[in-house]
C-alpha cells in the first residue's frame, strides 16, 4: 500500500468512476450491488481540483432492495427528504465553508437551500465498504472481517478516488480502514486523525441516518469540525 495515492493517472469524474466500475465488475461479477463513487449530478467536473477532495465512507446500504441501484445517478430531487444525504451534504457544507476561525451552524448547513447549493457547487463522493449486502444496521464485527478480508479492493477504490479528506460515518468504519492502510496510524479518541505518510485526513463521526438525534447529528457535524478548523 506505500504506492496509494501515488497514481500518475487523471482523476476526471469520467475516469474515476469508469476506473471503479471496472474494478467492481472484476470483484462482484455477476452479482448485484449498488455502485457508488463521484455522483454525476453534483460539481462532479470540480473532483480533480477541487480542495480538499471530500469523499464519504459508510458500511453498507441500508435494503437489499437497492441492490443493482447507481448511487451516483441521484439528483438532488432523490436525496432531499432523505435523512442519510441531507446530514451528508450539510457535512460537506460545513467542511467546504470551514476555516481557522469557525464553521457554519448546523442549523445553516442542513436548510434546504444550503443542501441544494452544495449538491450544485461541490463535487459529492461516496462509497459503501460492502456493496452487495443491504441491511439497516451492521454488525461492527462483521464489518472489520469484510474489511479485512477484502482489503485489496477497498484500498484500490480509495486510490482510485484519491481524496484528501475521507469521512468515516459510522461506528467501526474509521476503525476497520485504518488497518488496512500501510502506513495506519495510531488509535485515538479525536474525532479528527490525520495521517501525513498518506495525506488524508479522516473525520471518525456518527452515522447520518436514524435512530440519531438531533442532538447527536449536531454532535457528528460540530464536532469533528471543531477539531478540523484547527488543522487548517
Amino acid at each position: 500500500m506505500a504506492d496509494l495515492l501515488s497514481s500518475s493517472k487523471g482523476i476526471s469524474p469520467d475516469h474515476v468512476n469508469e476506473e471503479l466500475d471496472k474494478l467492481c465488475m472484476a470483484h462482484f461479477g455477476n452479482k448485484p450491488y449498488v455502485a457508488d463513487g463521484i455522483f454525476r449530478h453534483s460539481a462532479d467536473t470540480q473532483w480533480a481540483k477541487a480542495h480538499p477532495r471530500v469523499l464519504f465512507v459508510l458500511k453498507q446500504p441500508n435494503s437489499n432492495d437497492l441492490l443493482g441501484e447507481d448511487y451516483r445517478d441521484y439528483t438532488i430531487n432523490d436525496m432531499l427528504g432523505n435523512q442519510n444525504w441531507e446530514q451528508l451534504l450539510a457535512r460537506l457544507y460545513g467542511i467546504m465553508h470551514a476555516t481557522k476561525t469557525g464553521f457554519p451552524s448546523y442549523e445553516e448547513a442542513t436548510r434546504p437551500e444550503m443542501i441544494r447549493q452544495t449538491f450544485r457547487d461541490y463535487p459529492f463522493a461516496m462509497i459503501n465498504i460492502i456493496k452487495d449486502d443491504g441491511s439497516g444496521t451492521t454488525d461492527t464485527n462483521t464489518l472489520f472481517d469484510y474489511t479485512a478480508h477484502h482489503a485489496d479492493f477497498i484500498r484500490s477504490q480509495i486510490n482510485i478516488l484519491r481524496p484528501d479528506l475521507i469521512v468515516c460515518c459510522g461506528r467501526g468504519v474509521y476503525g476497520s480502514l485504518n488497518p488496512i492502510l500501510t502506513p495506519s496510524i495510531p488509535a485515538s479518541n479525536a474525532w479528527v486523525k490525520v495521517n501525513e505518510a498518506l495525506g488524508i485526513t479522516f473525520f471518525d463521526t456518527w452515522h447520518p441516518g436514524k435512530p440519531n438525534t438531533t442532538k447527536k447529528l449536531k454532535e457528528a457535524y460540530e464536532e469533528p469540525l471543531k477539531e478540523y478548523k484547527k488543522k487548517i
